[in-house]
C-alpha cells in the first residue's frame, strides 16, 4: 500500500525484494500483455468499455455470481460501495451516519467513510491477532451506526461469518474490504465454505500491484448482493450520468481498458498465485514455531496470505529485526506505522476511548516478503536467516534499553 514505509534506510539495495511483480518475470505473460496492450491502442476505446466489462463478468463468476462494478481505485471502491448503499450523505443518507471499522488499517477506509459524507468509529483489535471481534464491534455501536466496514488485514477473513450474521441480525449494512483477501474464504456455520466477497451487502477491491490479484497501476472494483446498488454504484463511478442525464451527482472513478485487459491475464493465473502463498506461508509458519519472541499470524483456513506479519514484543526489536534483515538482504516493511485514531487528521475524529492492541500492533509489526514470484531459494534464504537475524535484534534492543549482558 502506499503509505508503507520502507524500513531499510541506508542499506544497500535489497537481494530479496518486498514485491515483486509476476508479470516481472515470465516472458511469455510479457508477450500477451504488449499483445493486449497493443490491441486496446488499436480498438480506439480506453474506457469503460469491453475489455472492462469482460472484466466485470470473470470477477462476477468469481464471486457468486454478485454484480461488480469496475471502477479505478480501491479507495474509490470503498467510498462508492458505502455511498450505493446509502451510507453518508453522498449516497443520500445523513452526515451523521456512523460506519465502525478497525483502527489498525490503511487509511483508506477512514478516508472513504469521510469522503461518502458519513463519520468513522474505530474498533480495536482482538488480543489474539490483527482483526476487530465481534464484541469490539458491538460495543462500538451507537444510535448513529448505519455500516459496518469489515477489512480482511493481510489475507484474513476469518471474521465474516459472525460480523456478516451480527449485521443481519442488527440491521446494518455490512461492506467487506477484501483489498487483502481476495480469494481468501471462511466457513459458514452450516459447514460451507464462501469466498470474502460474498457476505456482506457489497465489497470492495483493490488492484493495487501487490495485492493477491494486482494491476500495474491502480485500480479497484464494488460487488453487491442487490442489483439495485450495483446500479447506483455503475452512476455513482460515472458523474451519475446515464442516456444523456446526470441523475445523481458522483464522481469520477472509471476504470480504463489497459488496467482491465491485464487484470484479465492475471485472473487467469489467479488460483495458483494463491496457492503458492498459501505454499510459502506453510514453510515460514513450520520453520519459526519454535522462535522465542515472535508472534507468527494465526494460521486461519482460507486465509489468501497478501501479506505476512510478524509481531515483536516492543518498536525497539521490530526495528532491530528489520535492520538486521536488511544487512542479510531481505527487505522489510512497516504495515502501518500508526493506528488511524493516532494520524493528525484523524484524531480529531476519535471519542478517546483506549484502544491499545491497535497501537501495539503499529509499533511492534513487521512484514517479510511473501508473494508468488519469490523462488525457492529465495524462500531458502529468508527462512534460514531469520532466526540469526532475531538473535541480533534480541540483542540490539537489549542494549539500547540497556539491559544486555557483557559478552
Amino acid at each position: 500500500m502506499p503509505n508503507s514505509r520502507s524500513v531499510t534506510p541506508g542499506a544497500a539495495p535489497a537481494a530479496i525484494p518486498f514485491f515483486r511483480s509476476p508479470f516481472c518475470n515470465d516472458p511469455e505473460v510479457t508477450g500477451r500483455i504488449t499483445r493486449a496492450c497493443a490491441d486496446v491502442l488499436r480498438s480506439g476505446v480506453y474506457v469503460l468499455g469491453p475489455q472492462v466489462r469482460a472484466f466485470e463478468a470473470s470477477m462476477s463468476a468469481l464471486l457468486g455470481a454478485r454484480e461488480v462494478v469496475a471502477v479505478n481505485s480501491g479507495s474509490d471502491a470503498l467510498c462508492l460501495a458505502l455511498a450505493a448503499l446509502g451510507v453518508g450523505t453522498l449516497g443520500g443518507g445523513s452526515a451523521d451516519d456512523e460506519v465502525v471499522l478497525p483502527a489498525y488499517t490503511f487509511v483508506a477506509c477512514a478516508e472513504a467513510v469521510l469522503a461518502a459524507g458519513a463519520r468513522p468509529v474505530f474498533v480495536d483489535c482482538d488480543a489474539s491477532g490483527f482483526l476487530p471481534s465481534l464484541e469490539a464491534h458491538q460495543a462500538a455501536r451507537g444510535v448513529r451506526t448505519r455500516a459496518v466496514l469489515a477489512v480482511g488485514l493481510f489475507g484474513d477473513a476469518s471474521a465474516l461469518p459472525a460480523l456478516a450474521a451480527y449485521c443481519r441480525e442488527q440491521g446494518l449494512w455490512l461492506v467487506e474490504d477484501i483489498a487483502q483477501c481476495l480469494g481468501a474464504s471462511c466457513t459458514a456455520p452450516d459447514g460451507t465454505a464462501r469466498l470474502a466477497g460474498t457476505w456482506g451487502d457489497a465489497a470492495a477491491m483493490s488492484f493495487y500491484p501487490t495485492k493477491t490479484l494486482g494491476a500495474v497501476g491502480d485500480a479497484g472494483a464494488m460487488a453487491f448482493a442487490d442489483a439495485r446498488h450495483a446500479r447506483q454504484a455503475r452512476l455513482l463511478r460515472n458523474h451519475g450520468h446515464e442516456a444523456n442525464e446526470h441523475l445523481c451527482l458522483g464522481r469520477n472513478s472509471r476504470m480504463d481498458e489497459l488496467q482491465a485487459a491485464l487484470l484479465q491475464i492475471a485472473l487467469e493465473t489467479f488460483p495458483l498465485a494463491l496457492a503458492r502463498r498459501r505454499q510459502i506461508a506453510s514453510r515460514y509458519l513450520a520453520a519459526w514455531a519454535a522462535l522465542p519472541r515472535l508472534t507468527l499470524p494465526q494460521d486461519h483456513e482460507g486465509h489468501a496470505w497478501n501479506y505476512f506479519v510478524v509481531t515483536l514484543e516492543s518498536g525497539g526489536q521490530r526495528d532491530a529485526l528489520a535492520d538486521a534483515l536488511a544487512r542479510e538482504g531481505v527487505a522489510t516493511r512497516i504495515y502501518y506505522s500508526a493506528p488511524l485514531h493516532h494520524h493528525r487528521a484523524l484524531a480529531p475524529l476519535h471519542d478517546g476511548r483506549a484502544l491499545p492492541r491497535s497501537e501495539h500492533l503499529a509499533q511492534c509489526s513487521l512484514a517479510l516478503p511473501l508473494y508468488p514470484a519469490l523462488n525457492d531459494g529465495e524462500i531458502d534464504r529468508i527462512i534460514d536467516v531469520l532466526p540469526g537475524a532475531l538473535d541480533q535484534a534480541m540483542w540490539a534492543a537489549a542494549t539500547i534499553a540497556g539491559s544486555a549482558p557483557l559478552r
